[in-house]
């Protein structure tokens, strides 16, 4: 029993220290990006695809080192009638935070780039690619409308969001948990679809994006499964707080 504890302790440390170690990279492109001329955007780009294939390595063995917790964990309260209880919360609590495979019902929106506009304004004198684009900013002020509107969980091209996802353009492309996207982008959420659709599809975001005539679709589903969360949580300021004080 203590040799399976400190099993599962060393895999927790090594899952955190791993996670830490991908924010951190992620943490160094977008740094280099910030300052960088137009004329490096090819090195940029090849960075990126470089840190990509670390990630994904990284991610791989985080996923392998969690279903290793897993097993543990099972092992040891497979038998103890007692803890049955403590494993029920912890497979909430677990679920809670993206650490697990979610379904249930919600909505599914589908947006992208406005090709017909822009082919149609291509001849304009104030003509601008830009404004013809999904821009980061067009999905996350529209992830934070679905949040408002009461979805439980959300993912973004199969990419889960937690409390410490990144939305944000990198050079030419969008990353979301440092993963590279490109249109369309699919955003689904679990929750109440009938309450998610009706907020979600009079909400700011949602109604400037038809206003400017980008492909947006908002649809009711009976049931969504969403993937877990497979990054890292870097929590730099969060302090377990003392016990028995303020």
């Amino acid at each position: 029993m203590a040799n399976k504890r400190r099993g599962q302790i060393y895999l927790t440390i090594l899952c955190i220290v791993t996670g830490m170690l991908i924010a951190w990279q992620y943490a160094l492109t977008v740094s280099a990006s910030a300052g960088a001329p137009k004329g490096r955007n090819a090195m940029l780009v090849s960075v990126i695809e470089g840190l990509e294939a670390e990630t994904l390595v990284l991610q791989e063995k985080i996923l392998d080192l969690r279903k290793q917790l897993d097993a543990l964990h099972d092992a040891q309260l497979d038998d103890e009638e007692e803890i049955t209880g403590l494993q029920e919360e912890l497979q909430w609590l677990r679920s809670i935070a993206a650490l697990t495979e979610v379904h249930g019902p919600g909505i599914t929106v589908t947006l992208d780039d406005n090709v017909a506009g822009s082919n149609a304004a291509r001849n304009l004198p104030d003509y601008n690619p830009n404004n013809f684009i999904i821009h980061d900013k067009n999905i996350l002020y529209l992830v934070n409308e679905i949040r408002r509107a009461g979805a439980e969980a959300i993912a973004i091209n199969n990419q889960r969001i937690v409390a410490v996802s990144d939305i944000r353009c990198v050079g030419p492309v969008i990353f979301v948990n440092s993963t590279r996207m490109a249109p369309p982008y699919i955003i689904q959420a679990i929750g109440d679809p009938e309450r998610l659709e009706k907020l979600v599809s009079m909400g700011e975001e949602f109604t400037y994006l038809k206003y400017k005539d980008f492909p947006i679709r908002l649809v009711r589903e009976t049931v969504i499964s969403l993937p877990a969360y497979i990054g890292g949580y870097s929590l730099n300021s969060v302090q377990k707080a003392p016990e028995g004080g303020s």
